[in-house]
Protein backbone atom coordinates (compact mmCIF):
# COMPACT_ATOMS: atom_id res chain seq x y z
CA UNK A 1 0.00 0.00 0.00
CA UNK A 2 1.65 3.69 -0.96
CA UNK A 3 2.00 5.96 1.35
CA UNK A 4 -0.86 8.19 -0.30
CA UNK A 5 -3.14 5.59 0.08
CA UNK A 6 -2.47 5.23 3.65
CA UNK A 7 -2.85 8.30 4.50
CA UNK A 8 -6.32 8.42 2.54
CA UNK A 9 -7.38 5.77 4.78
CA UNK A 10 -6.16 7.38 8.43
CA UNK A 11 -7.93 10.17 7.14
CA UNK A 12 -11.50 8.88 6.08
CA UNK A 13 -11.24 6.81 9.95
CA UNK A 14 -10.55 10.25 11.52
CA UNK A 15 -14.17 11.50 9.92
CA UNK A 16 -16.08 8.34 10.66
CA UNK A 17 -14.90 8.82 14.21
CA UNK A 18 -15.35 13.07 14.17
CA UNK A 19 -19.29 12.02 12.76
CA UNK A 20 -19.97 9.30 15.24
CA UNK A 21 -18.66 11.12 18.39
CA UNK A 22 -20.95 15.01 17.37
CA UNK A 23 -24.34 14.57 19.50
CA UNK A 24 -27.37 14.01 17.36
CA UNK A 25 -29.31 17.47 16.47
CA UNK A 26 -33.13 17.65 18.28
CA UNK A 27 -36.47 17.61 16.32
CA UNK A 28 -36.88 20.94 14.89
CA UNK A 29 -33.08 21.98 15.24
CA UNK A 30 -32.69 19.15 12.62
CA UNK A 31 -34.94 20.84 10.15
CA UNK A 32 -33.34 23.59 10.41
CA UNK A 33 -30.28 22.23 9.37
CA UNK A 34 -31.07 20.26 6.62
CA UNK A 35 -33.21 22.87 5.11
CA UNK A 36 -29.89 24.96 5.05
CA UNK A 37 -28.05 21.95 3.74
CA UNK A 38 -30.88 20.74 1.40
CA UNK A 39 -32.09 24.55 -0.27
CA UNK A 40 -28.62 25.73 -0.52
CA UNK A 41 -27.54 22.72 -2.14
CA UNK A 42 -30.42 23.73 -4.72
CA UNK A 43 -32.35 20.31 -3.81
CA UNK A 44 -35.82 20.96 -4.59
CA UNK A 45 -38.86 19.54 -3.28
CA UNK A 46 -41.74 16.73 -3.38
CA UNK A 47 -45.84 16.27 -3.10
CA UNK A 48 -49.16 14.96 -3.51
CA UNK A 49 -52.34 16.41 -3.33
CA UNK A 50 -55.79 18.45 -2.38
CA UNK A 51 -56.58 21.73 -2.58
CA UNK A 52 -54.83 25.21 -2.54
CA UNK A 53 -55.13 28.59 -3.94
CA UNK A 54 -51.88 30.97 -4.31
CA UNK A 55 -51.63 34.05 -5.62
CA UNK A 56 -48.73 36.62 -5.75
CA UNK A 57 -48.91 40.78 -5.65
CA UNK A 58 -51.91 42.06 -7.54
CA UNK A 59 -49.03 43.89 -9.92
CA UNK A 60 -50.75 47.25 -10.23
CA UNK A 61 -48.32 49.58 -11.31
CA UNK A 62 -48.26 53.33 -11.41
CA UNK A 63 -45.47 55.34 -13.87
CA UNK A 64 -44.96 59.21 -13.66
CA UNK A 65 -42.87 61.05 -15.47
CA UNK A 66 -42.21 64.45 -14.04
CA UNK A 67 -41.64 67.18 -16.97
CA UNK A 68 -40.59 69.86 -14.39
CA UNK A 69 -37.63 67.29 -13.70
CA UNK A 70 -34.66 67.57 -15.27
CA UNK A 71 -33.15 64.64 -14.40
CA UNK A 72 -35.92 62.37 -15.68
CA UNK A 73 -36.72 60.58 -12.52
CA UNK A 74 -39.15 58.19 -12.69
CA UNK A 75 -41.72 57.59 -9.95
CA UNK A 76 -43.13 54.24 -9.69
CA UNK A 77 -45.30 53.43 -6.89
CA UNK A 78 -45.13 50.06 -5.15
CA UNK A 79 -47.66 47.31 -5.48
CA UNK A 80 -49.17 46.96 -2.19
CA UNK A 81 -48.03 43.74 -0.19
CA UNK A 82 -49.59 40.74 -0.80
CA UNK A 83 -52.97 39.31 0.93
CA UNK A 84 -52.55 35.70 1.60
CA UNK A 85 -55.37 33.20 3.18
CA UNK A 86 -52.61 30.29 2.89
CA UNK A 87 -53.73 27.77 5.67
CA UNK A 88 -51.83 24.29 6.45
CA UNK A 89 -53.76 21.32 7.50
CA UNK A 90 -52.21 18.30 9.07
CA UNK A 91 -54.07 14.93 9.16
CA UNK A 92 -54.88 15.84 12.77
CA UNK A 93 -57.30 18.28 11.94
CA UNK A 94 -54.59 20.97 13.43
CA UNK A 95 -54.27 24.11 10.92
CA UNK A 96 -51.25 26.80 10.71
CA UNK A 97 -51.98 30.11 8.97
CA UNK A 98 -49.86 31.98 6.80
CA UNK A 99 -51.02 35.62 6.86
CA UNK A 100 -48.18 37.46 5.94
CA UNK A 101 -46.38 36.58 2.20
CA UNK A 102 -43.38 37.90 0.65
CA UNK A 103 -43.17 38.34 -3.29
CA UNK A 104 -39.38 38.85 -4.26
CA UNK A 105 -36.62 37.83 -7.08
CA UNK A 106 -34.41 37.83 -3.88
CA UNK A 107 -33.67 34.36 -2.07
CA UNK A 108 -35.16 34.13 1.00
CA UNK A 109 -33.47 35.23 4.38
CA UNK A 110 -33.38 34.12 7.75
CA UNK A 111 -30.98 35.05 10.70
CA UNK A 112 -29.34 37.29 8.38
CA UNK A 113 -28.26 34.53 5.89
CA UNK A 114 -29.87 33.63 2.64
CA UNK A 115 -31.64 29.99 2.83
CA UNK A 116 -31.07 29.68 -1.04
CA UNK A 117 -28.22 30.60 -3.52
CA UNK A 118 -29.45 33.54 -5.73
CA UNK A 119 -30.64 32.51 -9.19
CA UNK A 120 -31.18 35.25 -11.86
CA UNK A 121 -34.97 34.95 -13.29
CA UNK A 122 -36.20 33.36 -10.19
CA UNK A 123 -38.71 34.48 -7.99
CA UNK A 124 -39.95 33.49 -4.47
CA UNK A 125 -42.67 33.84 -2.37
CA UNK A 126 -42.69 32.64 1.27
CA UNK A 127 -44.23 33.14 5.08
CA UNK A 128 -41.64 34.37 7.45
CA UNK A 129 -38.86 31.73 8.05
CA UNK A 130 -37.30 32.31 11.67
CA UNK A 131 -34.53 30.33 13.41
CA UNK A 132 -33.48 30.24 17.24
CA UNK A 133 -29.66 29.54 17.42
CA UNK A 134 -26.99 29.85 14.88
CA UNK A 135 -27.01 27.55 11.16
CA UNK A 136 -23.75 27.94 10.90
CA UNK A 137 -23.34 26.42 14.57
CA UNK A 138 -25.53 23.48 14.54
CA UNK A 139 -28.14 24.77 16.81
CA UNK A 140 -30.35 26.35 14.84
CA UNK A 141 -34.35 25.43 15.60
CA UNK A 142 -37.03 26.02 13.46
CA UNK A 143 -39.66 28.92 15.24
CA UNK A 144 -42.53 27.82 13.44
CA UNK A 145 -43.59 26.30 9.83
CA UNK A 146 -42.90 27.98 6.66
CA UNK A 147 -43.88 28.00 3.72
CA UNK A 148 -42.00 29.27 0.33
CA UNK A 149 -43.08 28.78 -3.44
CA UNK A 150 -40.20 29.29 -6.05
CA UNK A 151 -40.31 29.52 -9.31
CA UNK A 152 -38.42 30.28 -13.24
CA UNK A 153 -40.06 33.11 -14.43
CA UNK A 154 -39.14 32.49 -18.28
CA UNK A 155 -41.10 28.81 -17.41
CA UNK A 156 -43.97 30.36 -15.96
CA UNK A 157 -45.20 32.97 -18.73
CA UNK A 158 -48.75 32.78 -20.22
CA UNK A 159 -51.35 31.00 -18.13
CA UNK A 160 -49.65 27.50 -17.56
CA UNK A 161 -50.97 24.48 -15.19
CA UNK A 162 -48.59 22.27 -13.80
CA UNK A 163 -49.76 18.74 -12.60
CA UNK A 164 -48.33 17.35 -9.68
CA UNK A 165 -45.23 16.04 -9.29
CA UNK A 166 -43.97 19.31 -10.76
CA UNK A 167 -40.15 18.33 -11.54
CA UNK A 168 -37.78 19.37 -13.61
CA UNK A 169 -36.34 18.05 -16.89
CA UNK A 170 -36.09 14.31 -16.19
CA UNK A 171 -37.09 13.95 -13.04
CA UNK A 172 -33.79 16.39 -11.87
CA UNK A 173 -33.66 19.91 -10.14
CA UNK A 174 -34.51 22.80 -10.59
CA UNK A 175 -38.33 22.08 -11.20
CA UNK A 176 -40.04 25.17 -12.98
CA UNK A 177 -42.26 25.64 -10.13
CA UNK A 178 -41.86 24.47 -6.42
CA UNK A 179 -44.24 24.52 -3.41
CA UNK A 180 -42.29 23.93 0.21
CA UNK A 181 -43.49 23.72 3.53
CA UNK A 182 -41.17 22.87 6.53
CA UNK A 183 -43.27 21.79 9.58
CA UNK A 184 -42.17 22.11 13.42
CA UNK A 185 -44.67 19.28 14.41
CA UNK A 186 -45.89 15.40 12.82
CA UNK A 187 -42.85 13.61 13.81
CA UNK A 188 -39.28 13.13 16.42
CA UNK A 189 -37.30 15.70 13.71
CA UNK A 190 -40.64 17.27 11.91
CA UNK A 191 -41.41 17.60 8.59
CA UNK A 192 -40.82 18.39 4.99
CA UNK A 193 -43.15 18.60 2.47
CA UNK A 194 -43.22 19.76 -1.48
CA UNK A 195 -44.79 19.60 -4.96
CA UNK A 196 -41.98 17.24 -6.68
CA UNK A 197 -43.69 14.16 -4.30
CA UNK A 198 -46.81 12.98 -4.68
CA UNK A 199 -49.44 12.33 -7.99
CA UNK A 200 -52.38 14.32 -7.17
CA UNK A 201 -53.14 18.25 -7.47
CA UNK A 202 -51.97 21.01 -9.74
CA UNK A 203 -51.09 24.47 -9.80
CA UNK A 204 -52.37 27.30 -12.16
CA UNK A 205 -49.99 29.92 -12.57
CA UNK A 206 -51.65 33.49 -14.10
CA UNK A 207 -48.34 36.07 -13.80
CA UNK A 208 -44.97 35.96 -12.84
CA UNK A 209 -42.69 38.50 -13.56
CA UNK A 210 -39.74 40.47 -11.77
CA UNK A 211 -39.88 43.14 -14.32
CA UNK A 212 -40.06 46.05 -12.94
CA UNK A 213 -41.10 44.55 -9.32
CA UNK A 214 -41.51 40.95 -8.25
CA UNK A 215 -45.41 39.90 -9.03
CA UNK A 216 -46.50 36.19 -8.72
CA UNK A 217 -49.97 35.03 -9.27
CA UNK A 218 -51.47 31.68 -9.23
CA UNK A 219 -53.55 29.11 -8.01
CA UNK A 220 -52.72 25.16 -6.79
CA UNK A 221 -54.78 22.35 -5.10
CA UNK A 222 -52.39 19.80 -3.58
CA UNK A 223 -51.76 17.47 -1.01
CA UNK A 224 -47.98 18.19 -0.56
CA UNK A 225 -46.60 14.85 0.48
CA UNK A 226 -43.55 14.34 2.41
CA UNK A 227 -39.69 14.40 1.93
CA UNK A 228 -38.88 12.24 4.71
CA UNK A 229 -41.85 9.78 4.52
CA UNK A 230 -43.83 11.19 6.84
CA UNK A 231 -47.32 12.57 7.09
CA UNK A 232 -48.55 14.90 3.88
CA UNK A 233 -50.21 18.13 4.41
CA UNK A 234 -52.54 20.03 2.51
CA UNK A 235 -52.41 23.76 1.90
CA UNK A 236 -55.80 25.84 0.99
CA UNK A 237 -56.02 29.80 0.28
CA UNK A 238 -55.02 32.54 -1.81
CA UNK A 239 -52.30 35.04 -1.88
CA UNK A 240 -53.51 37.89 -3.71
Amino acid sequence: MSTQELDQLVGAAYERLEGALAPPLDGPQRIAHRIAVRRRGRRAARAGAVVVVVAGIAGGLAVARSGDDPSGTVAVDQPPGPQSTLVMTRPDGSTVAFPHVTVSCEPPVAGGQPIEDAHPGWIWAYSPIDFRGSIDDNDAVLSHPFVMIQGIVSRLQGERVFELPIEGPGGASPEPLNVFIADDAGAADGNEVSSSVGDVGSVRVLEASCDPVPVLRLELQATLGSEEGKQSLDLAGSLR
